[in-house]
């Protein structure tokens, strides 16, 4: 293991990514919401690539599709994350983020995410996906905990 500033400590084996993307991938995001400066946001976006091929080299050839796509839509969601303001996509910002990940290689010339109008459609679904997970995640229970959440309602 070697220790990044950013997440903590990160595997150096493609067996090792494989057994922990998960972990990995929760760490990234958690610091990635954290991230107040787009910077940090691309350090995170980096990582995310680099360990994402370390994992790819590690996972059983039956495992790559399903992992590929989940791969795919996390990144995603990254990138409409990083275009919100307020939560509405900001073009401006929408347009830089892009242009930056072309740029560095992470996003494809046909990734879907170029086209603004798709970016802010995929930005819109990805919120209401959230808002209903947060209607549906379960409540805490005992008494004091209900006491708690009906006096904050």
């Amino acid at each position: 293991m070697i220790n990044n500033e950013l997440i903590g400590d990160v595997p150096e084996t493609a067996a090792e990514a494989a057994r922990q993307w998960r972990q990995l991938r929760t760490r990234i995001h958690d610091a990635f919401e954290d991230a107040r400066t787009g910077p940090q946001r691309a350090a995170l976006l980096a990582l995310n690539q680099s360990l994402m091929n370390l994992v790819e080299k590690g996972l059983d050839p039956k495992d790559l599709e399903n992992f590929r796509e989940i791969r795919g839509h996390t990144y995603s969601m990254m990138i409409a994350r990083e275009c919100l303001v307020n939560e509405q996509v900001d073009l401006k910002l929408a347009q830089a983020v892009v242009q930056r990940e072309l740029s560095a290689g992470r996003m494809a010339a046909n990734h879907p995410l170029r086209d603004l109008k798709q970016l802010v459609a995929f930005a819109g679904h990805m919120q209401r996906n959230l808002a209903k997970a947060q209607q549906l995640a379960p409540k805490p229970q005992g008494a004091f905990p209900r006491l708690f959440g009906w006096l904050l309602n």
